[in-house]
């Protein structure tokens, strides 16, 4: 009973210096200001015009580009020029394609070939058009799901080299079944790729590139061909450029 009694006074005692301590402690704190005056900060006058040699920038009047109000190279194109130029492109849809394009899926490019034709399955020396798309996916851009990386949506030069290839080799099968594929049917009969000049058709060079074919179309198809040095390697050569151009949007 002692020893519980003296326990309880000794805590007692304990407790009372603590507090007295922790008084102190405060009572010796710097009182807190009793008014709050925030630091004011100067401002330029926003109407004052900095003076040109004192500018915070590099630029001035006399050495920034005007940039013109059209697209002509004077800035002073007839808008009914470039109204025809709309008109010529075609609505907003498929005049934006003249300026950006993503790159062919390789699925599509394997319906694209088989649409005319082509044997995908066939192999040898030298590799078929089948072949060089088989072994060729890493430049097209394939797809690797285990690193879970999608197929590329925008070109490489490797991949644009290689689709042409793959189109050169195509060629001869795609000119073989041009006049039997079924969207190159005009009327009901098929259209031939060259006429027996080696001119190109206008009609299947618009089957090839999916629009109507221009003039200069038909123009530059032929002069490929011309240029060849044979009138076979030109032809094939000719059908590459034409699908290849339409296909990358050039």
């Amino acid at each position: 009973m002692k020893r519980s009694s003296l326990t309880h006074r000794t805590f007692a005692a304990l407790a009372a210096l603590a507090t007295l301590s922790g008084a102190a402690v405060i009572g010796c704190a710097d009182e807190p200001p009793q008014q709050i005056k925030p630091q004011g900060t100067p401002i330029d006058d926003p109407t004052n015009a900095i003076p040109e040699g004192e500018a915070p920038y590099s630029a001035g009047a006399d050495n920034t580009h005007d940039h013109f109000n059209d697209l002509g190279a004077n800035g002073a194109r007839d808008p009914f020029d470039i109204l025809a130029q709309r008109q010529e492109e075609g609505p907003p849809e498929i005049r934006t394609r003249l300026h950006s394009c993503q790159k062919l899926q390789i699925a599509a490019v394997r319906s694209l070939l088989s649409s005319f034709g082509v044997n995908l399955d066939a192999t040898g020396d030298p590799a078929p058009a089948g072949q060089l798309l088989a072994t060729g996916t890493g430049a097209l851009g394939s797809a690797n799901y285990d690193a879970r990386v999608g197929e590329t949506i925008v070109w490489s030069s490797a991949g644009a080299a290689k689709l042409f290839d793959i189109f050169v080799q195509a060629a001869p099968e795609i000119i073989a079944n041009m006049e039997t594929s079924d969207q190159c049917q005009l009327n009901g009969a098929g259209v031939k790729m060259f006429d027996d000049a080696n001119q190109c058709n206008k009609d299947a060079i618009s089957c090839l590139i999916g629009k109507p074919a221009t003039p200069d179309h038909v123009a530059l198809c032929s002069n490929v061909v011309k240029s060849a040095s044979s009138a076979e390697k030109g032809r094939n050569i000719a059908v590459a450029t034409m699908l290849s151009a339409a296909f990358s949007c050039e």
